[in-house]
């Protein structure tokens, strides 16, 4: 091997070994902002952390930006920002995701997302907790509607239907024993309008 190809590796592995660095600090930063009750001082210094790390990444751009394009493909395809982020897969979310269906008569119901089984309740789970540091915005909506629509399957009446992804405010020991309870508040909601499903001809 040549000193120039040495070189060449050399620096695309060091690239490589940064460019996991700081997704690494960017998703552990987001995933610790507003999950505990932390020190002024100490969340200044993560969301600083992640707004820098979103920088590196060119998040600022815009989305055709071809720099911003290329470190997220580069980062999708090696492979870096797919698996198990900084914990171990399936741990239990502290995110809900609530339907809100709206018929043309006037009437409103409210449904969760229906699992066949455990491991689609984790994966379910794992998703929710991702769609809350998806900067994708066309991304998170792509997602969101294919949860609406197959809710839609089971209520093809429903005209509008409105997805709200809520993220739950943890209590410490001391709050829990003074009697509060885990609450939650809105992150963002999505309504996805459709037209109404004609039903055949009842036959005599």
């Amino acid at each position: 091997m040549s000193p120039r190809q040495k070189r060449i590796r050399t620096t695309a592995l060091g690239l490589h070994l940064f460019l996991v660095v700081v997704i690494s600090l960017q998703d552990v930063s987001s995933t610790l902002i507003g999950a505990g009750h932390y020190p002024p001082w100490f969340e200044r210094a993560l969301a600083r952390t992640e707004a820098i790390a979103s920088g590196i990444r060119g998040q600022g751009l815009s989305e055709s930006n071809p720099l911003r394009q290329s470190l997220a493909t580069y980062a999708n395809c090696s492979g870096i920002e797919v698996g198990y982020s900084y914990f171990a897969p399936v741990i239990p979310g502290n995110c809900k995701l609530v339907f809100e269906l709206h018929y043309p008569d006037g009437r409103v119901e409210y449904d969760l997302p229906v699992v066949g089984g455990s491991a689609a309740g984790g994966r379910v789970s794992a998703l929710l907790d991702y769609l809350q540091v998806i900067h994708y915005l066309p991304l998170r909506e792509a997602l969101l509607r294919s949860l609406a629509e197959s809710v839609r399957r089971e209520h093809p009446d429903a005209t509008l239907i409105r997805a709200v992804l809520g993220v739950a405010n943890l209590v410490n020991a001391d709050e829990y024993r003074a009697g509060k309870r885990i609450s939650y508040r809105a992150l963002f909601a999505y309504d996805f309008r459709f037209h109404p499903k004609t039903r055949p001809p009842v036959l005599p």
